[in-house]
This record gives C-alpha cells, sequence and structure tokens, in this order.
C-alpha cells in the first residue's frame, strides 16, 4: 500500500488512462513530481535555465538544495544538481528520500 499518492501531471496537465479517469503517481515518483514542482513553483528552474554564465548558477542550485531539503521526506545533505550533458537547458536533480531510496528527476523552465 502506498504512503504517498498524487495526481499524476506532465506539461501542467492531468494524465488520463484509457478509461479518460486519472492517473496517480505513489512513494517515490510523488515525491518526485513534488520536489519538480516546488522548484519550478519557487521560480529557481527560470533562474537556473536562464542563467547563462553570470555566476548566478552556482548560487541558485544552493537554493535548490536548501528548498529540496526542506521536504521532510528527504535526507538531508543527499541532494545534488547538474546539468544535463544532453539538454543544456534542463538540470538534473537527485536525491535520498528517507523512505523509498534514490529519485533523480529532471527539472526545466
Amino acid at each position: 500500500m502506498a504512503i504517498y499518492m498524487d495526481l499524476h501531471i506532465e506539461n501542467g496537465d492531468v494524465m488520463l488512462d484509457a478509461g479518460k479517469n486519472p492517473t496517480y503517481l505513489t512513494d517515490r515518483n510523488a515525491i518526485a513530481q513534488d520536489i519538480v514542482h516546488a522548484i519550478i513553483e519557487s521560480g529557481l528552474a527560470k533562474l537556473l535555465v536562464s542563467d547563462r554564465g553570470t555566476g548566478v548558477g552556482a548560487d541558485t542550485q544552493t537554493r535548490i538544495k536548501l528548498l529540496v531539503e526542506d521536504d521532510l521526506r528527504i535526507m538531508p545533505g543527499t541532494v545534488t544538481v547538474q546539468q544535463n550533458d544532453i539538454k543544456k537547458g534542463e538540470w538534473w536533480v537527485s536525491a535520498q528520500t528517507i523512505e523509498f531510496g534514490t529519485i533523480n528527476t529532471l527539472v526545466g523552465a
């Protein structure tokens, strides 16, 4: 049985199954989605993506780490933020959850 459950959201839309019913994410995937939404809603994703060598990037990465570590489901000190090598406007955020292992999620503005 799932501890955490959330509607599955992609590109701002609720994902539907074949019967047009909403789909759900549980546990690790729900936490990862919550983290992405928190970063986007805080405005930090736009700052990170818009930085083009102005030195804001390191500060923004630190702010994202602190934001993610505020989630009680994340083990403090385990958050990393790295630019996606393939697509420069996206960033990988990784963290260790307390109950469900590692999450790796992609964040873009």
